[in-house]
């Protein structure tokens, strides 16, 4: 039997008509006040420590009357298990029958998300500052979450970056652009930290969204350049006077990204296509009227640079933490991406292949160059711990504000548990006394971070609640072993 050959255009989303209208009225129950009605004024196991007192900032620029409901769907988010849709934050969180108010506190923190993420993004830079003489380095990248339902607001048709066995070129959702800074641990290596994520939406989507919420279309490279753009006022505002360095995929070494990115003194660094445009460095002023050359006059071919076996040398760098050598030559060329000189590093692996990269700075050397770029990979490391351990984009909620802090607050709480955990040692972290067969030098991963605050804040919660008796010591080992197995 021959295969169905495949079409080459998008696929459209198709979807049942609805069988019957939806049961929750909301008009109805607010027409009906129920004074017997029970609130929910703290979450059953609060947040502890440092954690809580950064979600307390963030809480501030919320209304008041909804700040401190905050704190409890963070403290669901940290305990619940399973399919973590957002019904099951606020019953691990102990929400009562005013789960309502939670769901639009939910939309109230997508509409406020940028003034949320500012506050998170002053406890992070205050904690890496490396002074006026460093450079903090961020990453920026897209991912997309499945959805399904024709009533999910914001979700489209998009390309499928990893599919598996039974997936398709293509998947219906949401698409992420998200904004990162890469710090450097020096047991973990990289760590990305998720600061701020804004919704895609393709142009064939907006009409919907453009009605209701006077939405409008904006591409990735847009969005990237918002997002760097956001992170640049608010840190100048702080006061802070270091460099700021940005890596990004192939897909955004675009000229409307770095042009108006360098125009803020950002330092862009990137992969370079095979068939890139570039020129060798114009000559020397010949004193005729008229503006100097940017370009020079010969072509630079990177495919007959890469195969010419004179001129590779030799550098050993830290790549996805390890040290690799590799064969590189580096050059200076003028490319029209950012209308100037720029410093091209081509690389050659074990394999006989090779890639290009390149730094808008031509100071900059090649090995910082070749690790800052590795330093990327820690972004996609996020996007898979937040999908895996947080459940990002299982919260089957249907509002675009309100889908929009659901993936923020699991981000937010990636990078609130990475910066809580930073000064931790790893056998704190990563106790596998209990596993013998597991290898206990192995670096503590993102989930043994969150466990250890999980079992910090159920210890607290049940400890304080036992009397002082004579058998304390043998109830409070007894409550431990049994969070350890919950936890």
């Amino acid at each position: 039997m021959a295969k169905r050959k495949r079409s080459p255009k998008r696929p459209q989303p198709r979807h049942k008509e609805a069988r019957q209208a939806s049961q929750f009225d909301k008009r109805g129950r607010l027409g009906t006040p129920n004074a017997e009605r029970r609130k929910t004024c703290q979450a059953k196991v609060p947040l502890v420590g440092s954690l809580a007192r950064i979600v307390a900032s963030m809480a501030c620029v919320l209304d008041k009357r909804i700040a401190f409901r905050l704190s409890i769907i963070m403290a669901g988010m940290m305990l619940a298990d399973d399919r973590r849709v957002a019904a099951a934050w606020f019953a691990v969180a102990g929400v009562r029958d005013d789960w309502d108010r939670f769901y639009d506190c939910l939309i109230s923190i997508g509409r406020c998300s940028r003034s949320v993420a500012a506050c998170l993004l002053r406890e992070v830079v205050r904690r890496f500052d490396p002074g006026p003489d460093g450079h903090l380095t961020l990453g920026a990248d897209d991912s997309p979450t499945k959805r399904f339902g024709k009533h999910v607001e914001g979700a489209g048709v998009h390309h499928h970056p990893t599919p598996g066995p039974a997936d398709g070129e293509w998947l219906y959702g949401h698409n992420w652009v998200c904004l990162c800074l890469l710090a450097l641990h020096p047991s973990w290596g990289v760590v990305a930290l998720p600061l701020l994520s804004m919704l895609y939406v393709r142009a064939v989507d907006i009409p919907s969204l453009a009605a209701k919420y006077g939405w409008t279309f904006r591409t990735k490279h847009e969005l990237v350049v918002d997002l760097v753009t956001w992170f640049v006022k608010h840190v100048r505002a702080l006061g802070f006077r270091f460099s700021i360095w940005l890596v990004v995929d192939g897909a955004y070494a675009a000229r409307n990204v770095i042009r108006p990115l360098m125009s803020q003194g950002i330092v862009v660094f990137s992969r370079l296509r095979r068939d890139a445009v570039l020129f060798d460095l114009p000559g020397p002023p010949t004193g005729k009227r008229g503006r100097p050359r940017i370009y020079g006059e010969n072509r630079i071919h990177l495919a007959k640079r890469a195969a010419h076996r004179h001129g590779w040398q030799s550098i050993t760098y830290r790549c996805r933490g390890k040290e690799v050598t590799r064969q590189y030559k580096t050059f200076l060329a003028t490319s029209r991406l950012v209308s100037g000189v720029i410093r091209v590093v081509l690389v050659r692996f074990e394999d006989g292949s090779w890639a290009t990269y390149f730094c808008t700075d031509a100071q900059i050397e090649a090995r910082e160059i070749l690790e800052t770029v590795a330093a990327r990979w820690a972004v996609e490391e996020q996007f898979h711990d937040v999908k895996e351990i947080w459940g990002a984009g299982q919260q089957q909620v249907r509002n675009v504000w309100s889908n929009i802090a659901c993936w923020n607050l699991n981000q937010w709480m990636y990078t609130l548990v990475e910066i809580c955990s930073w000064n931790n040692s790893n056998e704190h972290l990563a106790d596998r006394s209990d596993r013998p067969w597991d290898n206990p030098d192995r670096r503590p991963s993102h989930a043994d971070k969150r466990r250890v605050i999980s079992r910090e804040m159920l210890e607290n919660r049940f400890f304080a609640a036992l009397p002082n008796i004579p058998q304390f010591a043998e109830i409070q080992r007894v409550i431990t072993d049994v969070i350890r197995l919950c936890a």
